[in-house]
């Protein structure tokens, strides 16, 4: 499979050349990781389809998905995404461990969630995974999963509902200096609002999906629209893969 690179223009790409050595962590400055978001939407921009992702992930989507984890020491998502999409050990591949490792990361990103009511899904499968490394943001008094996997616990300090303060101790405290967010919609407004978002990778799936399906983002509007900068264009079977920067 190759990627036809539209934008800018130029031969067909392997998904490895094109998410590989992206060097995101190395762009964190300040007292948070480098964010990064990946999404995929219809073209009536619907970010699901009977309420899951999968029936809008093409074969380039899906090798851009798992690719983009292999890059960043931690992945982000909400739990109502969790639950819906079942998350296990973010990388379950060896050729994908691989190219973290010959990259100078660890075998396995953290997975980390934050749950503002206290609710978390306690029949995850990556819970059962005992190479799952999970840090968890909650409330006092949350039920943390008795489980096989690694859990570091953070309950209160940070308080979940603050975004900043949650980056901020995922980078002093775990040395966590690239993170990417997979949604759903609600923790990526969320993450707008904060002004937390540095790149998104969006890919648009040639399909019109139509009623109340959730979009990209939910909840209350910006203040002000955030202007972006396209960085690449490729396209597979149809699909547009777009990575855009902040302007």
């Amino acid at each position: 499979m190759r990627f036809r690179q539209a934008i800018p223009p130029g031969p067909g790409l392997l998904p490895e050349d094109a998410y590989t050595e992206l060097g995101l962590s190395e762009r964190a400055t300040g007292k948070r990781p480098y964010v990064v978001c990946n999404f995929v939407s219809s073209v009536d921009g619907k970010a699901t389809a009977g309420g899951r992702t999968a029936p809008l992930a093409g074969v380039g989507d899906k090798a851009a998905f798992h690719l983009l984890r292999t890059q960043v020491d931690a992945v982000l998502a909400g739990t109502g995404t969790l639950e819906i999409e079942r998350y296990g050990r973010p990388i379950r591949d060896q050729r994908l461990e691989r190219v973290r490792l010959d990259e100078g990361r660890a075998g396995q990103p953290f997975a980390v969630i934050i749950s503002r009511s206290g609710q978390i899904p306690p029949d995850l499968p990556m819970f059962a995974d005992p190479r799952s490394r999970i840090i968890l943001y909650a409330p006092p008094g949350a039920a943390v999963p008795d489980a096989p996997a690694q859990i570091i616990v953070h309950e209160g300090d940070p308080p979940p509902e603050n975004l900043a303060k949650v980056l901020a101790s995922l980078r002093r405290d775990h040395a966590v200096k690239s993170l990417l967010c997979e949604g759903g919609p609600t923790l990526f407004s969320a993450l707008l609002a904060e002004d937390l978002v540095d790149e998104l990778f969006l890919t648009i799936s040639p399909v019109l999906v139509g009623g109340e399906e959730l979009g990209v983002t939910a909840g209350a509007s910006l203040l002000s629209p955030l202007a972006l900068t396209l960085v690449w264009a490729l396209e597979h079977d149809g699909n547009l893969l777009l990575r855009y920067g902040r302007c």
